[in-house]
């Protein structure tokens, strides 16, 4: 979901750039583009990342103060940083541009974090995302920009495999609409999120492409969206009675 609207939010922006008097206009759109998007990406961020922090595989005593502050941090920069896009000229306006190396500054810790160890795959999908939009307004700027840190590898399919109950249906927890969308948005948290709030169910849709209904929406815990699981309960047809939820 997130993907396709990213696309279609480009082609916008591409057709205001062309239609733009002068550079300094097709500039401050492109500018302002990037800054919506960090403005929407965001917007999920600390919760995802917060969670993350509480349950393995991520050891939140192996990270420093502001690592685990930092998506909280990222998100109030970043929240700053949208409100000085509105000015005129963003290319000579001293604050934006000040707010901006804040920003990335502000980014650093979370990407310490997630190249010292592994998130949950929708938060690591997420950050990519965010820290290229981000690594283009730095260049636009001259500003260093994020590394791009080698993630930890995943735990051996062999202790995972291990801890599946016998019987138990495995798959990923998403809402109805990203369950059609492909294998790339299932492990997408933030997406999850905004979808459930909108109204959409969640289901379970398997490595085949499966997809089960939750015969009772409340016993799915919003923890286990976007995650990895393995379901025990009755199964009748394409609907399932969870007795067990185990995020794997």
């Amino acid at each position: 979901m997130r993907l396709r609207h990213f696309w279609m939010a480009a082609a916008l922006c591409s057709a205001t750039v062309l239609a733009g008097s002068d550079a300094d206009t097709r500039a401050r759109d492109y500018v302002q583009f990037l800054v919506h998007q960090l403005d929407q990406w965001t917007s999920d961020l600390p919760q995802a990342y917060n969670m993350a922090m509480v349950r393995p595989p991520v050891d939140a005593t192996k990270l420093s103060e502001p690592e685990k502050a930092g998506a909280t941090n990222l998100r109030e920069s970043i929240q700053r940083l949208a409100v000085l896009s509105q000015a005129k000229e963003l290319a000579k306006n001293p604050e934006f541009r000040v707010q901006l190396q804040k920003t990335v500054q502000a980014a650093e810790p979370v990407n310490a974090a997630l190249g010292k160890q592994r998130f949950p795959e929708g938060v690591e999908l997420d950050w990519a995302q965010i820290r290229t939009t981000l690594n283009s307004l730095a260049a636009i700027y001259q500003y260093p920009e994020l590394a791009v840190l080698e993630i930890p590898p995943p735990p051996s399919a062999s202790r995972t495999l291990a801890a599946i109950p016998a019987g138990a249906v495995t798959g990923y927890v998403v809402d109805q609409r990203c369950a059609a969308s492909g294998k790339a948005m299932w492990t997408s948290v933030s997406c999850v999120q905004k979808c459930v709030r909108d109204g959409d169910k969640v289901v379970l849709v398997t490595e085949a492409g499966k997809v089960f209904q939750f015969s009772s929406q409340e016993k799915i815990d919003a923890e286990s969206y976007g995650r990895k699981v393995a379901v025990t309960g009755k199964t009748e047809g394409d609907i399932i009675t969870v007795a067990t939820l185990q995020i794997l």
